[in-house]
């Protein structure tokens, strides 16, 4: 019964991964399987003292297996934990993932290579015991040939069974008989048909749509059926021993608990996996918290803890009261861990309320997450042309690229609901939607390769009425801490030139997002600005123009630009527009009176005005000064000359990138509301994007994260910036 949940675990793993230069990662689950069991066998004389009792017989099987199972982790529920809190963006979360599967893999792997050597006696005759080698290695040539043999059928198999249609059930089934002759014939060979299970599973591939999806199929019907089985069957187990020796016992629970087997095992388990976590993440600098934390996740028990506890008490390696401490310890560290993940993640959670989700103030060689909607696959050649810019200079895997595919749920897509593999719940089965996501996946998968996997591309979806879809973009962009989001614009160029009229549900969703993002956002006009027939933007140079006024949007929409500009293929022009002597003239004349009144009050325009002149100057001397990027400034009088002047820029460049301004205060744009058709791209920008401005240039708007709507106080001084 537990062979189908060991088969599972096994197909999900890596083996190759143990022959990879180790990362740190491996090292934290290599140090925690090996002082677990450094201790096991330190105390091994202690373990097995009658007062103790906690290991029944003196043997190098019986110690080694005692400590590798309180040295292994209970990967898949520690997967889910770790999901269920938001915690898989986080270092925490990320190294927990890979260390526990790792750590599970190790400790199975002993498992069943002790197994060979350390066969029982008792089950076999004479004749197998002398013939014992041959066994082994016809289960090591079983196992290698399955290796070579397996990659090419599933592979056979996903050719006749491509992305988009359904799998043909023949495949599955013949899938399953095949694995299991193949247990079979292990367990002929004399190996536990468990770990068998595992093995086989460990050997077959798992990537392709045929392991992914025998994956999930096993996995519902473990956790519906063959899991809360085995749990009944190991009660009835215990009951049944304590039967025979004490008939007044009814129920499990009334079985003696000791106490002192109790805190030695949880002891054990947890200290060992601490002090090897701490030790080998304190060397590879890590805070003291993060690696404690760290060390009490991968300490969680699971299913195959019970497993091993249950076999050692049937090969009466232990006797039934630590049996049951052991389900009791695996009971204990299952209820503290999600404690301490709750703990991590509000902690987390907390922090990232007080960071600045914005490029402007994101730390230069830490990992960037970038959320791109996407209406359909028109939006993808100019979301790969930015996203490449923004990463040139990015150590492979530092960029990540979200890609959210915003459905409108209509009754239509509704009807076709089913559940979702994967990290995605739900999926829309209507031949449309299928096509569409088809073509956007695909060429996903061609971008990726295309950057030979420096950046990471990830995939998710919105499935949604409208009124709605926001929420579901915001948290997304939230649970992976994503620093900016592009969204594309509500209207489509046509062929010939000017835009559509749009789609105004599409359009209630780029207001809402910019309502309540959690990150800076950024609004794409696409007039041509990617080609969707070249992926890369290596080999076709572009022309852009940062329009720089004044104001925090401003500010993001540069730093982005000077992302960009380290591409060797983007030529960037900055252009700050200023007030003429006159103009600010007249402005200092006007407020001579205020200052007069409060000299000691400074307005929220000149502190943007400060901030933008600290910035610019850092901006030039990273950028400006033998970097390549022109620059120049223009003296304008009202907002007539400022379109005039942007006018002049619209034949020399193919993107323009501009802030929104919420707050800009500057006599530059006095009078644009009025003429303003669409709010959300703010008034330089409802110019730029409009038909009668250009026809050729693209638009990105780009509004920046405003921390200050997470905090409801009376006055702004009492903000935390």
């Amino acid at each position: 019964m537990f062979s189908i949940y060991l088969f599972t675990l096994g197909l999900g793993m890596d083996p190759f991964s143990v022959f990879n230069r180790p990362g740190k990662d491996h090292y934290i689950a290599y140090a925690g399987v090996i002082s677990t069991v450094a201790i096991t066998l330190l105390c091994k004389d202690f373990l097995v003292k009658h007062k103790v009792g906690l290991i029944a017989k003196t043997s190098i099987r019986a110690n080694l297996g005692f400590g590798a199972a309180l040295a292994g982790t209970g990967s898949p529920l520690l997967t889910r934990l770790i999901t269920e809190q938001k915690l898989s963006k986080t270092a925490v979360g990320q190294a927990a993932v890979r260390a526990g599967i790792f750590s599970d893999m190790i400790v199975t792997s002993f498992m069943c290579i002790g197994d060979l050597i350390f066969h029982d006696d008792s089950k076999l005759g004479d004749s197998a015991q002398r013939n014992h080698k041959f066994y082994v290695a016809g289960i090591l040539a079983e196992i290698i040939t399955l290796m070579v043999v397996s990659k090419w059928v599933l592979d056979k198999i996903n050719e006749c069974n491509p992305e988009g249609k359904p799998m043909k059930g023949i495949y599955i089934t013949g899938l399953m008989v095949a694995v299991l002759c193949l247990c079979f014939s292990a367990s002929f060979l004399h190996m536990d048909l468990n770990l068998a299970a595992f093995m086989i599973g460990l050997a077959l591939p798992r990537e392709g749509r045929a392991t992914q999806l025998l994956i999930n199929n096993l996995n519902f019907f473990l956790n519906c059926v063959i899991l809360p089985l085995y749990l009944v069957y190991v009660s009835l187990s215990i009951r049944h021993s304590e039967l025979r020796t004490n008939p007044e016992i009814d129920r499990v629970i009334d079985m003696p608990l000791r106490w002192h087997k109790l805190l030695i095992t949880v002891a054990i388990g947890t200290v060992g996996k601490i002090f090897g976590t701490v030790t080998v993440g304190l060397f590879f600098g890590m805070k003291w918290l993060d690696a404690i934390a760290l060390g009490q996740l991968l300490s969680i028990k699971g299913y195959y803890h019970i497993f091993c506890a249950n076999e050692a008490w049937e090969h009466f390696m232990i006797n039934d009261t630590t049996f049951v401490a052991m389900l009791w310890m695996i009971t204990i560290t299952s209820a503290i861990t999600p404690l301490v993940a709750y703990g991590i993640a509000e902690w987390k959670r907390c922090k990232a309320r007080s960071q600045l989700m914005a490029l402007q103030f994101h730390k230069s060689g830490t990992e960037l997450q970038i959320m791109v909607g996407l209406q359909g696959p028109q939006n993808l050649p100019i979301a790969f042309t930015l996203v490449e810019a923004i990463g040139w200079t990015k150590e492979p895997g530092k960029l990540t690229m979200y890609s959210i595919d915003m459905i409108e749920l209509t009754e239509r897509a509704a009807a076709t609901l089913v559940r979702g593999q994967g990290a995605e719940a739900v999926e829309v089965t209507d031949a449309e939607v299928m096509d569409v996501r088809n073509e956007i996946g695909e060429a996903l998968e061609a971008f990726r390769k295309e950057n030979n996997d420096g950046v990471n591309v990830k995939r998710l979806q919105a499935i949604s009425s409208f009124d709605d879809m926001d929420r579901d973009i915001c948290m997304c962009a939230k649970d992976v801490m994503a620093v900016l989001i592009l969204i594309p614009f509500h209207k489509c160029q046509r062929m010939d030139g000017p835009m559509d009229i749009g789609h105004a549900g599409f359009r209630l969703v780029n207001q809402k997002v910019l309502q309540h993002a959690p990150c800076s956002v950024g609004i794409i006009i696409d007039r041509g600005f990617g080609n969707m027939n070249q992926t890369s933007l290596s080999w076709v140079g572009k022309n852009v123009v940062v329009v720089f006024i004044g104001g925090g949007d401003d500010r993001e929409a540069l730093t982005l630009a000077a992302e960009m500009s380290q591409h060797p293929a983007i030529k960037l022009t900055v252009v700050r527009f200023l007030p003429a002597v006159e103009t600010r003239g007249n402005a200092t004349t006007q407020s001579s009176t205020f200052h007069k009144l409060n000299q000691s009050f400074t307005s929220d325009a000149e502190i943007q005005m400060q901030l933008d002149d600290e910035f610019f100057a850092d901006f030039y001397r990273l950028h400006i000064i033998n970097k390549g990027v022109e620059y120049m400034e223009k003296h304008v009088a009202d907002a007539e000359e400022l379109v005039m002047e942007l006018h002049a820029l619209e034949s020399q460049y193919e993107l323009f990138v501009v802030g929104k301004g919420r707050d800009r205060k500057s006599v530059l744009t006095d009078g644009l509301e009025d003429w303003t058709e669409y709010p959300e791209l703010g008034h330089v920008g409802d110019i730029i994007s409009s038909s009668e401005f250009s026809t050729t240039a693209s638009v990105l708007v780009i509004q920046q994260y405003d921390a200050r709507k997470n905090y409801d106080v009376i006055d702004d001084e009492f903000r935390p910036f």
